[in-house]
């Protein structure tokens, strides 16, 4: 006869059994290329983070709209909404002006500007995700699909990394690896703007023959197939010759996200 000193012997392998499956869930990925821990965490997490943003936004409607002016608040909302998608068109079309007048297909052009956005509030910023990304309160492929661009009015902010049926999580652009195409407003000079897990971003592949200024604006490419074409990305706030045949620049971002609360989802170019 076994003794078990009084212990069930299946409890050690429920154990054993659960350790098993969490250490291949670390090392096995989905479909995407995802690990399966991170698709199950998000996917565990999501609900968490919805209902603390759903409670947190009732209770403030509760205060702006039913005690102080119910009209005068969604109005006020609605107006913020257009505003914001407004902003980002006009910036856009800026970045445009200097290019325009050196196109005939006018009507080509534009129709790569022109795109619909959905707006939609962040929702989390911290753990269990790593820095430099958000969790927004939108998901479905309908609306947020994979590598979709993401917008604010100030500017670019980054890509949709994966989904839920009612969330996304974002990577923002200054994240390590991160990297969007880059353009000169006036030049157009073209290179890739990287992020590399601070607050600033690197802009490689120019030329130290190149002129690049402090404070020339960079604006989105388009080359990388993510981002709109005309999206203001930063201004350079660092130019100077490297020790080999590439420039050393740095870009600010106008996005400020530490105080990040909206963001735009992109639809369609």
């Amino acid at each position: 006869m076994i003794l078990t000193n009084g212990r069930n012997p299946f409890v050690f392998l429920t154990i054993l059994l659960f350790l098993n499956i969490l250490l291949l869930s670390i090392q096995v990925r989905n479909i995407e290329g995802r690990l399966l821990v991170r698709s199950w965490s998000l996917l565990l997490f999501s609900p968490i983070a919805s209902s603390i943003h759903f409670l947190n936004r009732s209770a403030t409607d509760v205060v702006s709209r039913y005690a102080l002016l119910y009209n005068a608040g969604e109005e006020n909302e609605r107006l913020r909404a257009e505003n914001a998608n407004l902003k980002v068109k006009v910036e856009q079309l800026e970045g445009f002006t200097a290019f325009l007048s050196r196109r005939t297909d006018h009507q080509l052009l534009q129709q790569q500007f022109n795109f619909n956005v959905l707006t939609t509030p962040v929702i989390w910023k911290s753990a269990p995700f790593h820095s430099h990304r958000l969790l927004i309160g939108i998901g479905g492929p309908q609306k947020a699909r994979r590598d979709g661009a993401v917008v604010a009015p100030d500017g670019l902010v980054g890509r949709i990394w994966a989904t839920t049926p009612y969330t996304a999580e974002v990577e923002l652009i200054t994240n390590a690896g991160a990297a969007a195409g880059g353009v000169l407003e006036d030049s157009r000079l073209q290179g890739v703007i990287q992020g590399d897990g601070s607050q600033f971003l690197k802009w490689n592949f120019i030329p130290n023959h190149e002129s690049v200024n402090v404070g020339d604006v960079v604006y989105s490419s388009g080359t990388d197939l993510i981002y709109p074409k005309g999206v203001p990305i930063g201004q350079v706030v660092k130019s100077v010759q490297g020790p080999i045949i590439y420039r050393d620049i740095w870009v600010k971002p106008f996005v400020d996200f530490l105080r990040l609360e909206e963001v735009m989802i992109v639809a369609s170019k």
